[in-house]
């Protein structure tokens, strides 16, 4: 994975569901069963212990067979369909296939003084009750789909809820299978605070854990700007970020730590690292695989009020394919999830529904918390561990056309010039489309090697640090030593003594009256040949870690990787690199520039160094 670009910005690739304003909330009469008293499971004393500062977990099953002893329900409380009338005509609606009746929502608000709403995935609009008074939930498709990091990444489902209430001074909550995390959307004018907006646009799961704003989160997540809304070099645009931090399968958090839980502003969600990723992977539809593992699942409520009384709602989990509105079909995060059964033949049928969770208030009553607090909020502190770099290999084969397939590159020797000459290069920019193709002479060509930068940059100066890691020397360092075995020293000297530094610095002369746009990274790179003549190239830094010009050449002064040669104009460009020492030791070493022709330009420099 190539982190040197900065366009590679972390936008959230998630799918936007929100409720329309005219989807009305349809509730079936429901069937209420007298259940038997069942003994109350003691609550442990909570009231001494500090919101926010606990850890707790119930064992996975304690939950569910709490609610199990609590209820004892009869078959017949089952209900199959039921009829409404929407708009003076008749419709069917099938009700959800769990096994067992709970209390409509809204009856358990009234009876605990609180409700758990779903949200949409983005966190930004409620969503509506099911058609029998259940809560249902959004769901998103993980970003990366399922990998051996899922071990430890886990899923952040997007099915996210908020406690509401008045007078809500703190919540206890924990789900039987599975993880809650907190979900916060922060927002700001960009040009408020530009630090943050380059932290944000540079955040990836590989330097999670790092930053000044953002270091502390556990999925940080740039969430779409509104239809029509230019951002980019607007001080006055709103960045929206999604926040999200795992807390561990119980949470106990007070309005004084998180006064959003008073106000309504915080959500949570559901994650999950449960499961064989290999066997998830390999499923029909993975995605759909890791809502499966909620089924039958156990989420439990309590909230304490500023007067000092307590309630609980103890919500049984169900999976479920929901109506959805795909909205506009040219873009695929216009989806509204709406709150109704799919028919059991519409996947068949080819229509298009969202695979989530709903739940079902198994019991609503004014006790304290039900479950151990021993580790709640155990993650609170912690930030799952940064996605890592797999080692690069040191060199790779140059690759040619040969007869319409790509072969490996053996150049004959006369294809190999002396540093000290000069020679045609046909170029053109790397990756633009039908660009114009330049003579230019390059050489003559010079290597010095060093210990330290030659150029007297220490690392936080180098020009891929700043404008292609966006000032993040951490980040750079924590990828350059996973990718090639060593990081900078804040005085440019390598942790590896094994290592050092080659500038090459090329002579080059825009033959034509036109002037010519060059990219530094197209402007070659050392290789050499293998014992059966291939030309390797070798990777053992980001290139080119620092660039330099003098001479009639202007660089952006946006970004001084991009380069224009004035018409007629001679140019001395000096580029940075990190080589092992037994590789800068080879008497054949090369450096070489990939051309429009076939073969590359490719000079001998093993002599200078």
């Amino acid at each position: 994975m190539n982190e040197q670009e900065f366009r590679e910005r972390y936008t959230a690739a998630q799918k936007s569901v929100e409720v329309g304003p005219d989807l009305r909330e349809r509730t079936v009469a429901y069937v209420e069963a007298e259940s038997s008293a069942s003994a109350r499971v003691n609550a442990q004393d909570n009231t001494s212990k500090t919101p926010g500062g606990l850890h707790s977990s119930a064992p996975r099953s304690q939950a569910g067979s709490l609610a199990a002893r609590r209820w004892a329900l009869p078959a017949a409380a089952c209900l199959v369909a039921a009829t409404l009338v929407i708009g003076g005509a008749p419709a069917v609606i099938g009700v959800f296939n769990h096994s067992s009746t709970g209390i409509p929502m809204s009856q358990a608000a009234e009876t605990a003084g609180f409700s758990v709403r779903a949200y949409a995935s983005n966190g930004s609009s409620m969503l509506a009750l099911g058609n029998d008074g259940t809560v249902v939930f959004n769901r998103i498709e993980p970003l990366y789909g399922i990998g051996d990091d899922y071990t430890t990444e886990g899923f952040f489902t997007g099915c996210l809820f908020r406690v509401e209430g008045e007078g809500i001074e703190r919540v206890q909550m924990n789900i039987s299978s599975g993880e809650l995390y907190r979900y916060t959307i922060e927002s700001f004018r960009m040009g408020d605070s530009p630090e943050r907006v380059k932290e944000l646009i540079t955040h990836k799961p590989l330097n999670r854990g790092l930053g000044t704003y953002y270091g502390a989160y556990d999925e940080v997540i740039m969430l779409p700007a509104p239809v029509g809304t230019n951002i980019k070099h607007n001080p006055d645009a709103i960045m929206n970020v999604g926040l999200s931090k795992l807390y561990g399968s119980t949470i106990d958090v007070s309005a004084e730590n998180d006064p959003g839980i008073a106000t309504g502003e915080t959500s949570f969600g559901i994650w999950t690292n449960e499961g064989d990723p290999n066997e998830l992977a390999l499923r029909n539809d993975p995605f759909n695989a890791l809502i499966d593992q909620f089924e039958g699942q156990t989420l439990t409520v309590s909230v304490t009020f500023e007067d000092g009384h307590t309630a609980t709602q103890v919500i049984e989990l169900h999976v479920a394919d929901f109506r959805c509105d795909e909205g506009d079909p040219d873009d695929p995060n216009d989806t509204t999830i709406i709150p109704e059964m799919a028919d059991s033949h519409a996947r068949a049928n080819g229509e298009h529904v969202i695979h989530s969770l709903y739940g079902t208030v198994l019991e609503a009553n004014h006790d304290p918390f039900p479950l151990p607090l021993d580790n709640a909020n155990d993650r609170a502190d912690t930030v799952i561990p940064a996605a890592t770099l797999d080692r690069a290999e040191e060199t790779w084969p140059v690759q040619t056309s040969l007869n319409g397939e790509l072969a490996d590159l053996k150049p004959a020797e006369s294809d190999i010039l002396d540093a000290s000459t000069s020679a045609t290069l046909l170029y053109t920019m790397l990756g633009e489309q039908d660009a114009t193709t330049h003579n230019l002479s390059i050489g003559p060509v010079s290597v010095v090697r060093s210990a330290l930068s030659p150029n007297g940059k220490t690392p936080d100066e180098f020009t891929e640090v700043v404008y292609g890691w966006l000032d993040d020397l951490p980040y750079f360092n924590k990828c350059t030593s996973e990718r090639y075995g060593y990081t900078f020293n804040d005085d440019g000297s390598l942790s590896d003594k094994e290592y050092c530094y080659l500038e090459a610095t090329l002579t080059v002369t825009n033959t034509t009256n036109e002037p010519v746009d060059l990219q530094e990274s197209d402007l070659g790179r050392f290789g050499m040949l293998d014992d059966t003549g291939r030309m390797l190239a070798i990777d053992t830094s980001y290139f080119t870690l620092d660039v330099s010009v003098q001479g009639d050449a202007t660089v952006d002064e946006q970004d001084p990787r991009y380069i224009t040669l004035l018409p007629g104009g001679t140019a001395q460009i000096s580029l940075l690199n990190v080589l092992p020492n037994r590789l800068a030791d080879n008497d054949g070493l090369l450096f070489f520039i990939q051309s429009s022709e076939k073969t590359p330009l490719i000079f001998s420099v093993g002599d200078q160094v």
